[in-house]
């Protein structure tokens, strides 16, 4: 009989924080397997499915071409409410084999893409990165509402500089103290449409508010870095369903997954488990881990896995730009025009407003067309602003359905508050009003939507001090299983109002150093 393999570490989904950790640790000299539910994608691929989506933007959001839709919306009715999914719909998931339910009244839309690599590779337009500051990580100590991270920005900005130094960042340094700079990519062009948002926004001022360039990444893999280590093994097309607890020490020793194609059932075993599924499937692998041990969910001493789940609100206005060449000079091609540009949280920094707390940011950007000759350039803003973490926005689990492959799937229960449908009120009025001082003109605006529609969904494994409190510890170590890691957006105590990707990477590369010094010191 051959000997089942021990890997040092499995870890499960190769996004964001998996590259992450599978290129600390097997660069610290660890042996790990890496377990991905979706199809392996090699760098080659990933920057011709990104330049395609660049293109397909430049050139118009509206313009999707025929093959783009050879998986039909019936089969992906959710995934297909993702503007990125007409350009590359085989990224996301195939809703009927990968269902999950709501309350009627409670719609939560929920995006997925597996393969290696996630939705990275997915977010081509929106893959902006901004750095937490300890405004956010002790939001609770501004407003008294929550908790405060466990971590602050100074445990965590050396990781910030050494995930951008690897992604490379583009953007301008602005000294604002609740959004830390980044490393940036040096010599900088800024377009000239992102040149043309600045000056009109900065010239028509409603508010006091600064305007910067969309700090966004180049897609860039850390699978390539963990595979030339030689110490990686990365297996595709495997469908996680339960971690496997020791009996006798009650710690982690493998995990149970089902082969996508074929549908079969495998083990395999490791040392430590880290876990970064993503957040709402990283928690339902770990309900669907109850033993008697942990009848309530794997690591849920607490009582808390699951609850706390957050995602930013978002509200959109869309329009032209009457007599664009008051803004513009020595145009020499349309494609200049494209660019994004970003406006920081500026309410509830000094002040507080009367009808909400925590705040907002806006993120603008520009699309063209020719109509009769004439160019035409249409602007859209977006605002993405802070939901509190309740204890009653929760994922649990539906026993009475399964996906494809014979798992139980998530329930999500999500809805705004009270405060996040005021922030919404004033989310729109704030867009109205800016555009309309800058002379924009405002075709279409949407109110509130639905949680999940930011697909920066976050919360439901938060770290913490107390393990009364909490489900991980300040280096995403389960309270209860020693051996046992969650490195995803699941950990997140709070959330902001910036894109979370840069701090979930950051707090990974962070979590694996330390693995990697308590395996050495077999402490794990």
């Amino acid at each position: 009989m051959t000997r089942q393999e021990i890997y040092d570490a499995i870890i499960v989904g190769s996004g964001a924080t998996g590259g992450w950790a599978a290129k600390t640790l097997t660069e610290k000299g660890m042996r790990v397997l890496l377990l991905e539910a979706g199809s392996p994608l090699f760098q080659k691929k990933i920057n011709h499915a990104q330049q395609r989506l660049w293109k397909l933007l430049k050139i118009g959001n509206n313009r999707g071409s025929a093959d783009s839709h050879r998986i039909g919306r019936d089969r992906q009715p959710i995934q297909s409410k993702c503007y990125a999914w007409k350009h590359n719909p085989d990224f996301f998931v195939d809703d009927i084999d990968n269902p999950y339910t709501t309350p009627e009244d409670k719609p939560f839309i929920w995006f997925r893409g597996r393969q290696v690599g996630g939705r990275m590779v997915i977010k081509a337009h929106g893959r902006q990165l901004y750095r937490f500051s300890d405004f956010q990580f002790k939001a609770a100590s501004h407003d008294g509402f929550g908790e405060n991270w466990p971590i602050s920005y100074a445990d965590l900005a050396s990781y910030y500089e050494r995930v951008e130094q690897w992604i490379g960042i583009r953007g301008t340094a602005e000294n604002i103290p609740h959004l830390p700079d980044s490393i940036f990519l040096p010599d900088e062009k800024i377009s000239k449409g992102e040149r043309l948002l600045k000056s009109a926004l900065e010239s028509s001022k409603t508010y006091d508010y600064r305007v910067t360039l969309g700090r966004m990444a180049p897609p860039r893999l850390t699978i390539s870095a963990a595979t030339k280590t030689g110490r990686l093994t990365l297996r595709p097309y495997a469908i996680v369903s339960h971690i496997i607890v020791d009996e006798d020490s009650g710690k982690a020793k493998g995990v149970a997954f089902i082969d996508k194609h074929t549908h079969k059932s495998y083990e395999v075993f490791g040392k430590v488990v880290v876990l970064c599924a993503s957040t709402i499937e990283s928690t339902r692998i770990l309900l669907n881990s109850a033993t008697h041990q942990h009848p309530t969910g794997l690591g849920n001493s607490s009582g808390l896995l699951g609850h706390y789940l957050m995602d930013h609100t978002f509200i959109d206005i869309k329009g032209i730009i009457p007599k664009p060449e008051r803004f513009l000079t020595n145009l020499s091609k349309d494609s200049d025009l494209f660019g994004n540009i970003y406006i920081p949280q500026f309410k509830n920094i000094a002040d507080h407003h009367n009808k909400f707390i925590r705040g907002y940011g806006i993120q603008a950007g520009l699309d063209w067309e020719r109509l009769q000759g004439e160019l035409v350039v249409k602007f859209y803003f977006s605002a993405f602003g802070e939901m509190l973490p309740r204890f009653e926005n929760q994922v649990t689990i539906n026993k009475d359905l399964k996906d494809a492959w014979g798992i139980p799937v998530a329930h999500i229960e999500c809805i705004h508050s009270e405060n996040e449908r005021e922030m919404g009120i004033d989310q729109l009025e704030t867009l109205k009003k800016i555009a309309d001082a800058a002379g924009f003109e405002v075709l279409e605006e949407r109110e509130l939507l639905p949680p999940g529609l930011s697909a920066h969904e976050c919360g439901t494994a938060r770290m913490g001090d107390d393990p009364k409190k909490s489900v991980l510890n300040k280096f995403n170590q389960s309270w209860d299983i020693k051996n046992l890691f969650v490195v995803d957006g699941s950990c997140f105590v709070s959330q902001g109002c910036q894109n979370p990707t840069l701090t979930m990477m950051a707090i990974t590369a962070r979590a694996c150093d330390y693995i990697a010094y308590q395996y050495q010191k077999d402490n794990l």
